[in-house]
């Protein structure tokens, strides 16, 4: 994190060393700040010459389904894939060790910073990676011999997601969207700012 520089009021909710693309281009680090999903990687731009590249990735313009950022956990053979879907690119990457359970907590923590519900972020997984595999394996197979699995639904069935909201923009006073809470630009003028 040395090279790259977080702009103000911007902050690091978690971070992972040697995560590889779906390319298998290895990652030294993948960063989540409230803002940006941060991609660092090192590579050789001459014969001895090797260059720190930082890739940000806007939270605010990750696409959405229904108004849920689309972040979510695939699986590929035995590999499971986390893939945060941007309007022109989709970021896909696994992880080195218990990466069923790592793609699952950073995928939600990917959603949750996206709609500014930063306090439901678990920053470290609780559970060893060997323990985690084994009540993962666990409740799997209970799930499946006694038809478990599914999570109880709310009393009031009311989401805990932030509403959208329409205001006018700073900078044109054109009509913007978003997310309460969530930094938006608007597309006539540019102008971020925070609904």
């Amino acid at each position: 994190m040395d090279d790259y520089n977080l702009e103000p009021g911007e902050f690091v909710i978690m971070q992972e060393a040697s995560v590889k693309l779906d390319d298998d281009t290895t990652l030294d680090e993948l960063v989540l700040t409230n803002q940006n999903l941060v991609l660092v990687t090192t590579m050789s731009q001459e014969l001895l010459r090797r260059s720190k590249f930082v890739k940000r990735c806007p939270l605010s313009r990750i696409r959405g389904s229904q108004e849920e950022p689309q972040a979510l956990v695939t699986k590929y053979r035995e590999s499971y894939y986390l893939q945060v879907v941007y309007p022109d690119e989709t970021i896909s990457v696994t992880f080195p060790s218990n990466t069923k359970r790592s793609a699952e907590r950073w995928a939600e923590a990917i959603r949750n910073a996206a709609v500014g519900n930063l306090s439901s972020i678990q920053p470290e997984d609780t559970l060893p990676p060997e323990i985690a595999d084994f009540v993962d394996g666990a409740k799997g197979a209970f799930g499946a011999i006694f038809g478990g699995g599914k999570k109880p639904a709310d009393k009031n069935g009311a989401s805990q997601r932030p509403s959208s909201v329409t205001k006018r923009c700073m900078g044109c006073h054109a009509p913007i969207t978003g997310r309460a809470g969530s930094t938006v630009i608007c597309p006539y003028c540019d102008t971020k700012q925070t609904i």
